[in-house]
């Protein structure tokens, strides 16, 4: 950050203010309605809306109530002009509200200088508040002014500490949560902090830890969208214990992406419209796949889901679990996402068999049949009754043009009762031979089709 001149001194200022002023374009600029030109500063980072100030008289004071602050360290060499140049920014600021404040940068050892510039983002009842710090140099504690912040509507909250949450918490107007890498060690006050978000309406957790807490409540009304990303790995002892409970009266959204170190559990789902479920699969275990099929009845109410395959090994390895796979009434559309989707996986089949409902089928990664094609009669035994029924489309991504591919899509198109269409998309490497494609195509249209009017669509 080039700060050395962004605030000048008042003389060498004043002649610059002259020199800019003889200039046309700077009278033209300085005759804008002044409205307009806060408008204008409001688009611009805040060194260059500083720096606006040597264009004429009339700009000199206009950048002290630009509404939007962000602040971040690049260059930390240059770490002493980042924390005076924010200092003043901050010190000459006029009175206006502020929309957005931003702060990204190491706290080191000055905790109370960055403390005192987030109090004064809450004293002129900023809106948007972006934190983002590192590197801490003994304890901290965010202010506590901003867990009572009448004004904020957005939080985000990056910090690889331990979070200190203040004793009393009232986020009245926040919608937008966003928490990551975040330490959270006290359980009376963690659930304190998730049930004091009367409007939330969304909601990320990335790479959160749960340090001695048993069950995490997530208790917003309103809450309609929940992502939790653990893609980071930790150590068992971090998760194993703890609990996430979440109580979705109105969740329509729920994200999850990583490796399933705790339980996730809903008490109400019966809104909830889409889920996308990412499992990394490090080690096949019992007690993650119970894990899976707990978090699987929890989203069961969904209309559009997304699994990756990595769902279909955990819940091999435990066939008991099968047996006892919830049923998705509400489920319209299933993708299976990441990696090839086995047709033959006894896994895939029972979730389809649960899917009465299902209209549209989509294997994102391709599609391949690892068992004897000689008795593929058998695959799809007993027959799932969404293919009877209401399947209408099937999507199948990246075809390499491999005989097991063409043998999975022979046993979807035999199967599809009332299919309208089956769209393949090509991988690169296919789809730059023309004469395979025709091959195929030519193979595809022989195959036998319970549906009759069933088009086939080679992208």
């Amino acid at each position: 950050m080039k700060t050395t001149s962004l605030i000048q001194e008042p003389q060498k200022k004043q002649k610059l203010n002259e020199e800019q002023d003889i200039d046309g374009n700077g009278k033209r600029l300085g005759n804008l309605p002044e409205e307009l030109l806060r408008h204008i500063l409001s688009f611009l980072p805040i060194e260059d809306a500083v720096r606006t100030s040597l264009l004429c008289k009339s700009w000199e004071y206009l950048w002290t109530s630009t509404p939007n602050l962000y602040f971040e360290l690049y260059e930390p060499a240059k770490r002493t002009l980042f924390m005076n140049f924010v200092e003043r920014v901050l010190c000459l600021r006029d009175s206006s509200d502020m929309k957005l404040f931003g702060l990204c940068c190491d706290v080191l050892h000055d905790a109370s200088r960055v403390n005192t510039w987030i109090s004064t983002a809450v004293k002129h009842n900023v809106q948007v508040l972006y934190i983002d710090l590192e590197n801490f140099e003994g304890e901290f504690s965010l202010p506590s002014c901003l867990f009572t912040c009448k004004t904020v509507t957005r939080l985000h909250l990056n910090s690889t500490h331990i979070l200190k949450l203040s004793p009393t918490i009232c986020f009245p107007n926040l919608k937008v949560l966003t928490v990551k890498n975040v330490t959270f060690s006290n359980e009376y006050l963690t659930q304190q902090f998730f049930s004091s978000l009367p409007v939330l309406e969304e909601l990320q957790l990335h790479d959160c830890k749960w340090v001695g807490l048993k069950v995490v409540s997530i208790s917003a009304p309103k809450l309609h969208s929940l992502t939790i990303n653990e893609s980071r790995m930790f150590r068992l002892s971090h998760g194993d214990a703890c609990q996430v409970m979440v109580f979705g009266d109105s969740l329509q959204q729920f994200y999850y992406r990583g490796f399933l170190l705790r339980d996730v559990c809903f008490s109400k789902s019966f809104s909830l419209e889409e889920s996308q479920i990412h499992i990394f699969c490090y080690k096949t275990s019992k007690k993650i796949a119970y894990r899976m099929h707990k978090l699987l009845i929890g989203i069961s109410n969904a209309k559009f889901l997304t699994l990756n395959c990595e769902v279909v090994e955990y819940l091999k390895c435990s066939a008991e679990l099968l047996l006892h796979m919830p049923i998705f009434n509400n489920l319209i559309s299933l993708t299976w996402d990441w990696d090839q989707a086995d047709l033959d996986s006894i896994a895939i089949l029972k979730i389809l068999q649960k899917s009465p409902c299902l209209k549209i089928l989509t294997f994102m990664s391709g599609i391949t049949l690892s068992s004897n094609r000689e008795k593929d009669d058998w695959i799809l035994e007993p027959m799932p009754p969404c293919f009877l029924s209401h399947l209408k489309r099937i999507e199948v991504g990246s075809y390499d043009g491999y005989t097991d591919e063409l043998y999975a899509l022979k046993i979807l198109l035999k199967n599809a009762a009332v299919l309208d269409e089956i769209i393949i998309t090509c991988s690169e490497h296919f789809a730059g031979n023309l004469e395979k494609q025709e091959n195929f195509y030519k193979q595809l249209i022989e195959f036998p089709r319970w549906s009759q009017i069933c088009k086939i669509v080679l992208e």
